[in-house]
């Protein structure tokens, strides 16, 4: 399998330039997912990889040897989209077989190709079946089962589990991780929207925003120490609650004020006297909230919603007296409030994160 390697990429549509001078190397059997909002460049990088759309600028490599002018059909890729692309009146194995066949591969190669991907997949049962008569879960398998006959040096996948209900795009999800057990020396790269699928899947993600690549890191990484605000909020589900105010200093202890409410700091090197009057942005993620009695409490909100979510609970909060912007708890548990009810929230210090007014963490 092969190593894949972006030096300076640029891409333009006309005027408007879309991708601002990409760098990233991504070694031989890793699995890389791509995340970022809509419109962040993340799909337009997969098919300049993949030789779809051109390269405005800079270069890129798969496996040490330089790509920008070889046709997508020599460049050892195979990518899966979005839609399955199937030819209905073709089986699963003649779908699976088409490309080997084009290819001027022998009978007998074909055949071992196509059953020994049909069974990693678990598609040995739906061999002679049309789609059709299969399942959206079941068709996409064929799509990836396709990709894996050709034996690429690397697989491309354009989040292909946005068209499944969410319990298919589970099982796929599964497939996908199994496939790639099986297959540890191939190199993938997927991209995606749902950062469920690339804090499960991938080894490393790369954060897309505007063009720009905002943080390379494993999950943990990224979930643990994000470089600024924007990773901050992406990575996590709900997203990071954010208080911001100002830096206040009583004596040795820190406090972030804010309009109606202020936040006991821990002391530290990061939170330093120098910084008092300041612009500070706080973080706490919800699932690191804990409901507490008032004497212990670290802040206390007004409940503005509940959402009873069977195994866990998600309190949107006031925080700030008038605040619109709530702040959430994610919840263990079932909890018996009401809308308006005051509650009181407690937290450990080293859960917490610090940004400055531009957005960027501090350390």
């Amino acid at each position: 399998m092969a190593s894949v390697s972006l030096s300076s990429i640029r891409k333009s549509f006309g005027t408007v330039e879309v991708l601002h001078g990409i760098d990233l190397e991504i070694e031989k059997g890793e699995f890389v997912v791509f995340v970022g909002p809509s419109g962040c460049g993340k799909s337009t990088m997969l098919r300049l990889i993949a030789g779809l759309e051109e390269i405005t600028s800079g270069t890129l490599q798969i496996d040490g040897e330089k790509a920008n002018d070889i046709p997508p059909g020599e460049r050892g890729i195979a990518m899966v989209f979005q839609s399955y692309a199937l030819y209905p009146h073709m089986t699963v194995f003649q779908n699976m077989a088409f490309g080997l066949e084009m290819a001027g591969m022998a009978r007998d190669e074909i055949d071992r190709r196509v059953r020994k991907s049909a069974h990693m997949l678990q598609l040995t049962d739906y061999l002679e079946r049309y789609p059709r008569n299969l399942s959206g879960g079941q068709r996409q398998r064929v799509a990836i089962g396709r990709a894996v006959t050709r034996d690429p040096k690397v697989f491309l996948f354009d989040e292909p589990l946005s068209n499944l209900d969410a319990a298919l795009r589970v099982a796929t999800r599964i497939e996908i991780a199994n496939l790639k057990e099986q297959m540890p020396d191939s190199t993938m790269i997927y991209v995606t929207h749902d950062q469920v699928e690339a804090m499960t899947l991938a080894d490393r993600i790369v954060v897309f925003n505007s063009g720009h690549i905002e943080q390379i890191g494993t999950p943990l990484e990224l979930y643990d120490r994000p470089r600024n605000l924007f990773v901050a909020k992406f990575i996590g589900s709900p997203e990071m609650n954010i208080l911001q105010g100002s830096l206040k200093m009583e004596g040795a202890a820190p406090f972030l004020k804010m309009d109606e409410a202020a936040l006991q700091l821990p002391q530290g090197a990061i939170l330093k006297p120098s910084m008092a009057g300041r612009p500070l942005m706080v973080g706490i993620r919800p699932e690191h909230v804990r409901l507490s009695d008032p004497a212990s409490a670290r802040l206390s909100g007004k409940v503005l919603f509940s959402e009873k979510l069977g195994e866990l609970t998600n309190l949107h909060l006031a925080i700030d007296k008038g605040a619109e912007v709530a702040f959430i708890a994610k919840l263990p548990d079932l909890v018996d409030v009401r809308r308006g009810e005051q509650v009181h929230l407690t937290f450990n210090d080293d859960k917490l994160h610090y940004f400055d007014a531009d957005g960027l963490a501090l350390s």
